[in-house]
């Protein structure tokens, strides 16, 4: 059996060592691949996916460059699905975030082209700095999900600037890729697998007429 549950099913346990009991564990399955837009350091992205007991932590923290506006695009190394969702924002009450909008398996999300897809679920988002708040998604579009994209257009203040310390996500790992292809492996023979007779070793089936 495999190690995380057979098929689809998939599994809620983190892959995180020094965490084994975090069910916010989503994190340990991002590839570092995982951005942010309009940041001044997009090379945090992945690090405000942060262990639960980590949430309220000020560092890594993402701070957007240009104006308010700021995109999270991240990825999976295997297709989870996505059952609630944490955001906290950092620094003053006025920079925390107050609108997200989410992308479910679009690539290539941008600001260009942000608005003219259509996004999986909208949350208005309350000041959270206690990180007690969380959101459920919506089951369908948030099954499956390879990439999501993380919207945020908006503050609390109408700041110049967002600041997002902490994005949390609960729900299942599925490790779907990897095993398909051990299956495939598996189901193909080798010639040495199958018995034959003696004299028969590398002779084909006789034809049937």
């Amino acid at each position: 059996m495999p190690p995380h549950g057979p098929g689809f099913l998939g599994a809620t346990h983190s892959h995180d060592p020094e965490f084994p009991d975090d069910n916010w564990n989503l994190y340990s399955m991002l590839e570092e691949s995982t951005t942010a837009l309009n940041v001044t350091k997009p090379e945090d992205a992945v690090g405000i996916f942060k262990p639960f007991a980590h949430r309220l932590n000020a560092q890594p923290e993402l701070i957007s460059d240009a104006d308010a506006e700021i995109i999270v695009v991240a990825r999976f190394t295997s297709p989870v699905h996505i059952r609630k969702l944490m955001v906290i924002g950092g620094q003053e009450e006025g920079h925390h975030p107050a609108t997200l909008k989410c992308y479910v398996n679009h690539e290539n999300v941008d600001f260009s082209s942000v608005e003219a897809l259509n996004h999986a679920q909208l949350f208005n988002l309350p000041v959270n700095e206690e990180g007690f708040v969380e959101f459920t998604t919506v089951l369908q579009p948030f099954t499956n999900v390879q990439t999501i994209a993380f919207y945020f257009p908006n503050n609390h203040g109408d700041e110049e600037t967002t600041v997002i310390k902490y994005i949390g996500m609960q729900g299942e790992h599925t490790h779907y890729r990897r095993e398909a292809v051990n299956t495939t492996y598996e189901l193909i023979g080798t010639g040495e697998d199958i018995k034959q007779p003696d004299g028969m070793h590398g002779a084909h089936a006789p034809s049937i007429n």
